[in-house]
C-alpha cells in the first residue's frame, strides 16, 4: 500500500517546511496532495503551482520529481492501480485457487479500497469522462487493465478450453467484466449510502456465472 494515499499515513505540510525530507517522503507529499486537489478539481483545473503550495514543497522540488503535470498524474495513476493489484492479490493469496474460491475475496478488495480511498478511485472511474487528455492517460491505463485480467483468465485452462478464437474469446470476457466492475465503482461513487456488501454480492452473483459459462 501507498504510504501517500489519505489515510495512509499522516502527513503533514509544516513537516515539509520544518526540516529537509528526504526524496521519498517529498515525493509522498507531492502525491498525496496531488490526488486531493485533482479530485477536488480535476486535471485542468489543477495547476503544478496549487500542488506545490498544498504539499508544501517549493514547484522547482516538484518539477525535480516529475517533468509535467501529465507525467504526475500518468504516475498517480499507475500507482493507485498497482495499489489496488496489490490489495486484491493479498486477499486472494490465502484463498485455494480452486472452484472460484477467490472471486468473492478479490471482489471485497476492490470494492473495500474504493470505499477507503475515494478521490484515488474518482481518478480512476469519473475523471475519464472530463476531457480528451485525461481520456488518452486514463485509456492507456484501462487497456492494460483489460489485458492483465484477460492474462490472469486464460491462465486457467478450462476458461474457454479448446474455443478456436480462445484469445479473442478471453479479450471480450476481461473487457466485459472490468467495464461492469469499474462501472459499479463510478456509480458507487455518487450513491455512497448503498452498503458496500450488497455491491459485492451483487458483482459476485454477475463475475462467477459468467466465468462458469466461459469453461462450457
Amino acid at each position: 500500500m501507498s504510504q501517500w494515499l489519505p489515510g495512509a499515513k499522516a502527513s503533514s505540510t509544516q513537516t515539509a517546511e520544518r526540516r529537509r525530507l528526504p526524496a521519498s517522503e517529498r515525493r509522498e507529499l507531492i502525491l498525496a496532495a496531488a490526488v486531493r486537489l485533482f479530485a477536488e478539481r480535476g486535471y485542468h483545473g489543477t495547476s503544478m503551482d496549487g500542488i506545490a503550495a498544498a504539499s508544501g514543497i517549493s514547484k522547482a522540488v516538484v518539477y525535480d520529481h516529475f517533468d509535467s503535470k501529465r507525467e504526475l498524474y500518468t504516475v498517480l495513476l499507475d500507482t493507485i492501480r498497482a495499489d489496488i493489484d496489490a490489495i486484491i492479490e493479498a486477499a486472494i493469496e490465502p484463498v485455494p485457487n480452486e472452484e472460484d474460491q477467490r472471486i468473492h475475496p478479490a471482489i471485497e478488495a476492490f470494492f473495500r479500497f474504493v470505499e477507503d480511498y475515494p478521490d484515488a478511485c474518482r481518478l480512476l472511474f469519473l475523471e475519464v469522462q472530463g476531457t480528451t487528455e485525461v481520456a488518452e492517460i486514463v485509456g492507456q491505463l484501462e487497456e492494460r487493465v483489460a489485458e492483465g485480467l484477460s492474462a490472469s483468465l486464460g491462465s486457467d485452462p478450462t476458461i474457454f478450453g479448446g474455443h478456436p478464437e480462445r484469445e479473442r474469446q478471453l479479450q471480450i470476457l476481461a473487457e466485459l467484466l472490468k467495464s461492469a466492475i469499474h462501472g459499479l465503482a463510478s456509480w458507487w461513487y455518487v450513491h455512497p449510502d448503498v452498503p458496500r456488501e450488497d455491491l459485492v454480492e451483487r458483482t459476485v452473483a454477475l463475475v462467477g456465472p459468467a466465468i462458469e459459462a466461459a469453461r462450457r
